[in-house]
C-alpha cells in the first residue's frame, strides 16, 4: 500500500481491478482476487466499494476520462492533409501501448445492454469523444481536397462526422484485437498493415 490515506487505498485498488479486469474479463474476476492484486482485505475492498459492478463503473469512469484526455491530445495534432493518417497513427499507437483498454471497453460494452448505469457511462464517453472530435477537426471535412475520397462527405455537420470518428476509432480497434490471441499484442493483421502503409502511418 503506497500510502494510509483513503484516496491513495481507492487508487491501489482500482489499478489493481483494471488489471484483473483486462487480464481476466468482468464475469471471470472476483472481489477476492482483486483484493489480492491490491494487497488489501476482502473487507477493505468493500468499505470502498460496494460491489463489483460498483468497482467496474468507477474503474470505467476513471480510465474513460484519461482516454478523452489522449484523444483531446491527439486531435490537437491533426490537419486537414493529414487527418486521416492521425486517425489510422491514433488506433496503432493505443493498441500498441494499452491494447488492455479496448478489451476493457468491449467488456464494458458488452454489460451495457444489461446495465442502464454502465450504459449511460458508455454514452457519455462516445458522447464526449464524438464531441471533441466534432469541435477539432469536424469541420475540416466540410472542405475535403478536390478529387480525395472524402469528396462526398462534404457538407455533413461537423457533430456527424464526429460519430463517423468514434465508429472508426472504436471498430478499428475493435477488429484488430478481435484478430489478436489470447497472449496479447501480437502484431498487425495484414490489412491493418497494409491500411497503415496506404495512409503514410507506419
Amino acid at each position: 500500500m503506497r500510502s494510509n490515506s483513503g484516496v491513495a487505498a481507492s487508487e491501489v485498488i482500482l489499478d489493481a481491478a483494471y488489471r484483473c479486469l483486462v487480464k481476466h474479463g468482468y464475469a471471470a474476476v472476483s472481489m477476492r482476487e482483486i483484493a489480492r492484486e491490491a494487497g488489501v482485505a476482502l473487507s477493505q475492498l468493500h468499505y470502498y466499494f460496494q460491489s463489483k459492478e460498483h468497482l467496474f463503473i468507477e474503474v470505467m469512469r476513471r480510465t474513460t476520462e484519461q482516454h478523452v484526455q489522449e484523444v483531446v491530445g491527439w486531435l490537437a495534432q491533426v490537419n486537414a492533409e493529414h487527418r486521416l493518417t492521425e486517425l489510422v497513427r491514433i488506433v496503432r499507437n493505443k493498441l500498441h501501448e494499452d491494447p488492455g483498454w479496448f478489451r476493457l471497453l468491449f467488456d464494458f460494452s458488452s454489460l451495457a445492454f444489461r446495465d442502464a448505469e454502465v450504459r449511460g457511462q458508455l454514452c457519455r464517453l462516445f458522447m464526449r469523444v464524438a464531441d471533441e472530435a466534432a469541435r477539432r477537426v469536424g469541420g475540416l471535412w466540410q472542405t475535403p481536397p478536390v478529387g480525395s475520397a472524402c469528396s462526398r462527405l462534404q457538407g455533413l455537420s461537423p457533430e456527424t462526422m464526429g460519430r463517423i470518428f468514434v465508429a472508426a476509432l472504436y471498430g478499428l480497434a475493435l477488429q484488430v484485437l478481435m484478430e489478436s490471441d489470447d497472449r496479447g499484442w501480437m502484431g498487425e493483421p495484414a490489412w491493418f498493415a497494409e491500411l497503415l502503409s496506404a495512409v503514410g502511418a507506419s
